[in-house]
């Protein structure tokens, strides 16, 4: 029987591609509405893809939900409030949409000193554990800084391995016996040859709303 990777490759539609796509298309308008309402100064937004990294025992992916801010070209030391403020709108809208499928990590990328999500001199990423997202989720007294504090406090300097406070963006598209699901297609690993320059979701103008 072909591997969970295979499937997600192949010619034929899968079901684990269809729901990825769903949960990526749920969490990005969810995303692009929380950006617009609360009218951060930011260039672009999205859910940019779903990167699946493994196949669980029983065959379920393994997955790496990826949102991504542009801060804008003109931006050459981002605003770290309103990077973990921005990092709690993300996590609050992949939570819900990926609850019940198998997450390693979360990735919130930014990029900037560039205009584009996926042109930039710099990308660097926040990584964040399920339990972490799941919490700043669920209990209304662990805010913002109460997020930020707990990945500072756990990061242990190897940006391999969530949580990650503020690492160098990580190219799914280039990593071993990995596909990356964007706008109802799938990549191999180092088969997009126009991925995102940094730390790529996926093929460049993948899904992703904008804000």
């Amino acid at each position: 029987m072909p591997s969970l990777l295979e499937r997600l490759l192949g010619d034929e539609t899968s079901d684990e591609e269809v729901d990825l796509e769903s949960r990526q298309e749920t969490a990005d308008d969810a995303l692009t509405q929380a950006i617009d309402r609360g009218g951060y100064a930011v260039e672009d937004c999205g859910v940019t893809g779903v990167a699946v990294v493994n196949e669980g025992p029983d065959g379920e992916p393994v997955t790496v939900p990826i949102a991504r801010f542009s801060l804008g070209e003109d931006v050459e030391d981002p605003d770290m409030d309103l990077v973990w403020t921005l990092v709690g709108e993300a996590a609050d809208a992949l939570q819900g949409p990926f609850d019940d499928v198998f997450v390693r990590h979360f990735d919130v990328q930014f990029t900037f000193d560039g205009d584009e999500l996926f042109e930039a001199e710099e990308c660097r990423r926040v990584a964040l554990t399920t339990e972490l997202v799941d919490r700043y989720a669920s209990d209304p007294g662990f805010d913002v800084g109460s997020l930020r504090d707990a990945v500072t406090d756990a990061d242990d300097i190897d940006d391999e391995v969530a949580p990650v406070a503020w690492g160098e963006c990580k190219d799914y598209s280039n990593a071993t016996n990995a596909a990356v699901v964007f706008g109802g297609t799938a990549a191999a690993a180092g088969a997009s040859a126009s991925a995102a320059s940094c730390a790529g979701a996926g093929a460049a103008g993948g899904a992703g709303g904008g804000c």
